[in-house]
């Protein structure tokens, strides 16, 4: 059964259209799932997956726009428009997701109205992450995005123990892996996370709440209004 929201939450009429291409598959770390500049051929819709979506520099700098989880999917509006992505898309957590080629996606879509408005919705609740994040990398400090970050990974995961690694904090904060070692040694002397090579555990979820700035709940709280509103239609 889909354990993915925007699958979840279709009607049966706009499921029974997908599901002849659906398949479920297992990602494993930093597999890449779109290019810069290259067109999309699949869309992506984490079960238990996390995809981190990437801006690259000429310089080859990169900065995390935003993750998705199994709250919505890749490439949705693509099956709408243009194919061409303009991000690289790796797996940072690895697990399983969902895909559907973007040419069955957009061909069910011109036949279901109904559809037309899921994908528009599931794809507003995951660019109202990419916009707070924008927001959030130029005015707050790095320690509250690593703990606004770090509460996010864990209600996708549903766990405490979060499979992450130096250079993909590195990629998400848009800081030197150094900034990344202080910061962790900092809030591990403090209790608030446990950190190993390649995990991080939470140890005090009050105090990572305390110290993530509001685009924690300001990113939850958008994403439930566009994905809740959309699901309570479709009850």
């Amino acid at each position: 059964m889909p354990a993915n929201r925007f699958l979840e939450s279709l009607t049966p009429a706009d499921a029974a259209l997908l599901m002849p291409n659906l398949r479920r598959r297992t990602l494993e770390r930093d597999a890449v799932l779109a290019q810069e500049g290259q067109a999309l051929e699949r869309i992506y819709l984490p079960v238990n997956a996390i995809l981190s979506v990437i801006a690259v520099m000429q310089d080859g700098r990169q900065v995390e726009t935003r993750t998705i989880g199994f709250e919505s999917g890749y490439g949705l509006l693509h099956a709408l428009g243009s194919p061409l992505s303009y991000e690289r898309v790796i797996t940072q957590v690895p697990g399983d997701v969902y895909d559907i080629p973007l040419i069955a996606l957009s061909a069910a879509a011109r036949t279901s109205p109904a559809l037309v408005q899921h994908i528009v919705s599931f794809a507003q609740a995951s660019l109202i992450q990419s916009a707070q994040t924008t927001a959030c990398n130029a005015l707050h400090d790095t320690e509250q995005r690593l703990c606004r970050w770090l509460l996010m990974t864990r209600d996708r995961l549903g766990s405490e123990v979060l499979p992450l690694t130096q250079e993909h904090l590195s990629i998400m904060l848009g800081v030197q892996r150094t900034t990344v070692t202080a910061i962790a040694s900092q809030l591990q002397a403090r209790g608030v996370i446990a950190y190993s090579r390649g995990k991080i555990r939470l140890t005090d979820i009050s105090a990572a709440s305390a110290i993530a700035c509001e685009c924690y709940a300001a990113i939850e709280k958008g994403v439930e209004v566009m994905v809740g509103a959309r699901e309570g239609e479709m009850a």
